[in-house]
């Protein structure tokens, strides 16, 4: 995995088996003031627009930014094709910034000061993370078995579903009021959603070479056939929300 994943790769996987964040999430952020009716919102990394999709039924105005448009073509909310670390918009111009599911693939200090930028003051940031947990004996634990025999190298196997480490990255950009939380849900899963699900992630169909995603894809099938039908996969959300002064 020496070159950065290509997430366009995976756009359709990804629109058909990346799943739903928790609406429980979408409740702690409202309480948080983010969400609202006629809020501007700039979501950062936005994809397929999984996570803002529903900020714009709630009536937000909401920008989706991502480095491509393959992904972001389906998109609900405005699209923008820009990197979250040269934002083209006017300081202090948005309610609320987003980062869903991708933080960690930001440059940690250009992003954060991007992002504090762009939010007006007293705005609000906010990076969350619904991430499945790979517990012991578990068809999770079972499938990154199997990635890291086909990517030995990937850097993302046996998470805890927290980063820590973005609230070290808004602290050091100025951010102020810092605030996490997390909770753990459970999510179903057929085989097919399951197997199209991890296609979606970095070390699969978004760095694997054709004939490397057949192979594995293969394999994968292989294990799944000594699993049920349908399945529940826990996972941990995350979240930090922090405001610029």
């Amino acid at each position: 995995m020496s070159q950065p994943p290509q997430f366009d790769r995976t756009t359709d996987d990804y629109r058909l088996h990346r799943p739903d964040f928790s609406p429980k999430l979408y409740a702690r952020l409202r309480a948080a003031g983010i969400g609202l009716p006629g809020q501007t919102i700039l979501d950062c990394g936005a994809g397929t627009g999984l996570f803002s999709n529903p900020l714009v039924q709630a009536s937000s105005i909401v920008t989706a930014v991502d480095v491509g448009f393959s992904l972001l073509r389906h998109a609900a909310a405005a699209r923008v094709v820009a990197r979250t670390e040269a934002l083209p918009f006017e300081s202090e111009s948005f309610d609320v910034v987003t980062a869903a599911q991708c933080w960690h693939w930001f440059d940690r200090t250009l992003a954060p000061r991007e992002t504090f930028r762009v939010l007006k003051p007293q705005g609000i940031l906010a990076v969350i993370y619904q991430t499945y947990i790979p517990l012991p004996g578990t068809i999770a634990e079972q499938t990154e078995r199997l990635i890291l025999q086909h990517q030995p190298r990937w850097r993302h196997a046996n998470s805890t579903g927290i980063n820590g480490q973005v609230l070290r990255d808004v602290q050091v950009a100025g951010f102020r009021e810092i605030e996490s939380f997390s909770f753990d849900v459970e999510i179903n899963f057929s085989r097919d959603a399951w197997a199209g699900f991890i296609r979606t992630t970095s070390a699969v169909g978004a760095s694997m070479s054709a004939a490397q995603i057949a192979a594995f894809n293969q394999a994968h099938e292989n294990l799944l056939r000594n699993a049920p039908q349908t399945f529940t996969i826990p996972h941990r959300v995350f979240a930090v929300v922090t405001k610029r002064p």
